[in-house]
């Protein structure tokens, strides 16, 4: 799994879609309780073992999977509370150590049936998603005829990075179980898919998208 993560975060980078540290990448694990996600500040052409973190799908469970492990290599009988405290401290330091939008990833994955998650911050699509704000626009309806078909219309979602509004807002979009694809405004993609390659490529598509309305609107002056 973190092989795949590695493979896609460079092919991210080499396809030009994003520089180095801009986005993530997660993945659900095979258990369906946790996921693996890239760390904070990783660049994503240069993901390794230490790049990566597996973090609970319930944000309450973090205790309960480092407990046993306190637990196993303390004998005393009356650790307890030691192991409590030790489990809250190293639960917090993994969180923190997780990327700034585990948030959204773990909203998402709690509400939606969704197997990967890429978040990118692909530069057509945060200056279309601006443009199309500025002109009132809630979603962005492509022109070329691959977006037509696959996309048919990409929702403009707001919120702060890793903010609930944003993680609240990321996982309702995605609930109708048809949408694949949507924009942060200002901020760039989030694509889900059963697998990390259809989230690349949702996400390949949602920049096509948005480059060729950007493109063909300065062509025509439409902005």
């Amino acid at each position: 799994m973190r092989q795949k993560i590695s493979a896609v975060g460079k092919k991210l980078v080499e396809s030009g879609l994003v520089e180095a540290n801009f986005g993530n990448i997660s993945v659900r694990s095979s258990s369906g309780n946790s996921f693996i996600i890239t760390k904070t500040g990783t660049a994503l052409d240069e993901i390794d073992s230490d790049g990566v973190i597996e973090i609970p799908i319930d944000n309450d469970e973090t205790d309960t999977l480092v407990e046993p492990v306190i637990a196993a290599a303390t004998a005393e009988a009356d650790a307890a509370p030691i192991i409590s405290a030790a489990a809250s401290i190293i639960a917090a330091a993994i969180e923190k150590a997780a990327s700034s939008e585990t948030p959204v990833h773990r909203k998402i994955y709690q509400e939606t049936n969704a197997k990967a998650i890429l978040h990118a911050h692909c530069q057509y699509s945060v200056v279309i998603s601006l443009l199309e704000d500025d002109a009132g626009n809630c979603s962005i309806i492509p022109v070329d005829s691959e977006g037509k078909l696959f996309l048919k219309e990409i929702p403009i979602i707001k919120g702060g990075i890793g903010s609930a509004e944003l993680a609240e807002n990321a996982a309702a979009a995605f609930k109708d179980g048809k949408t694949k694809g949507i924009i942060v405004l200002g901020h760039g993609t989030i694509a889900i898919g059963a697998t990390l390659e259809e989230a690349y490529n949702i996400t390949a598509q949602l920049e096509h998208a948005a480059k060729i309305k950007y493109l063909y609107a300065k062509a025509k002056n439409l902005f």
